[in-house]
């Protein structure tokens, strides 16, 4: 059976063709990154005792045997304030001072220190009366785009509204007109109810495999409440520390060390209204695009979400 579906939030428009799981392919090797055994590594800017090698700390979390987590400016930012049509600045997010720490090791205090990192530095960029929006994302392995192996993520505050984003909001305030209702908690309560998709369901986030998305496998986390992110509490950020301990430890169980980006869609400057809530993208490298989805922008999916989210619900 083939069929449309169209993904709520952006429109992305997929053929679901679920007989093409069955295709005949070449086996291959599956050339995964070693693990890594250290906690230090004499040669990694990232690690503790190290920080010669980077830049001064823009913001740090310490105990008593120093600097937990910590941000630094990005050596080979992405954005500047040298141009005038593109102005912004660019971090990056140590996640652990362990160097073989990853999202499938980490516990749920690393969890909620990089959570308040994140929180930290984004309060921080988004105050620039030039910056419009602040991304903060992921790159886990070189296959995702990774170029140190030290678990870090990445902030960068630009003087743009990136179109996807703006795609999204635009998309949520014509439901908002057409139907008096907001899209966001239409999704929520209806994913809530027919309950096959939901991974957890906790008091503040809703963690689920979408209906429809052109990344076979993906995982959002919607945020019940419409607050920016600027605005989250700790209580909210601990909640959320436990679901990504919980998840990705199930996924390491299904998928094993696979590599993956994480990034987070949050509200650009000055959005008025309620149309819009805050959600974060967890994408697995399992899939790639080919010659059909380059050549006309229609992605094409053969796995069932509810079958995915079963998988690795808690």
């Amino acid at each position: 059976m083939k069929e449309i579906r169209v993904d709520e939030i952006n429109n992305d428009i997929v053929i679901f063709a679920k007989d093409r799981a069955r295709r005949p392919m070449d086996k291959v090797i599956n050339e995964n990154e070693e693990s890594i055994i250290g906690e230090y590594n004499k040669d990694c800017p990232f690690c503790k005792g190290n920080e010669h090698y980077t830049p001064k700390s823009k913001f740090k979390i310490e105990d008593e045997n120093g600097w937990i987590v910590r941000s630094i400016d990005n050596k080979f930012p992405i954005v500047d304030n040298s141009q005038k049509s593109i102005y912004g600045s660019h971090e990056v997010m140590i996640d652990t001072y362990r160097h073989n720490g990853n999202f499938y090791n980490m516990d749920e205090d690393e969890f909620y220190n990089m959570l308040l990192m994140y929180k930290d530095r984004y309060s921080n960029l988004i105050k620039d009366e030039k910056v419009q929006y602040v991304s903060i994302f992921k790159n886990y392995l070189r296959q995702a785009g990774a170029s140190l192996n030290h678990p870090h993520s990445q902030i960068v505050s630009i003087s743009i509204i990136p179109p996807d984003i703006e795609r999204e909001i635009n998309i949520s305030k014509q439901y908002y007109i057409e139907n008096k209702r907001y899209l966001y908690d239409n999704i929520i309560n209806e994913e809530i109810k027919e309950k096959e998709r939901v991974i957890n369901n906790s008091e503040s986030f809703l963690t689920l495999v979408p209906k429809s998305t052109k990344y076979t496998g993906e995982i959002r986390i919607l945020f019940k409440k419409n607050i920016k992110f600027e605005n989250i509490c700790n209580k909210d950020i601990r909640e959320l520390s436990i679901i990504f301990k919980n998840l990705f430890s199930n996924l390491f169980k299904v998928n094993g060390n696979l590599p993956f980006n994480i990034f987070i869609h949050s509200h650009p400057k000055n959005i008025e209204g309620n149309y819009f809530n805050v959600h974060i993208h967890i994408i697995p490298r399992k899939y790639s695009f080919g010659g059909f989805e380059l050549g006309t922008g229609l992605y094409v999916s053969s796995i069932e979400p509810k079958d995915i989210a079963n998988k690795i619900k808690f």
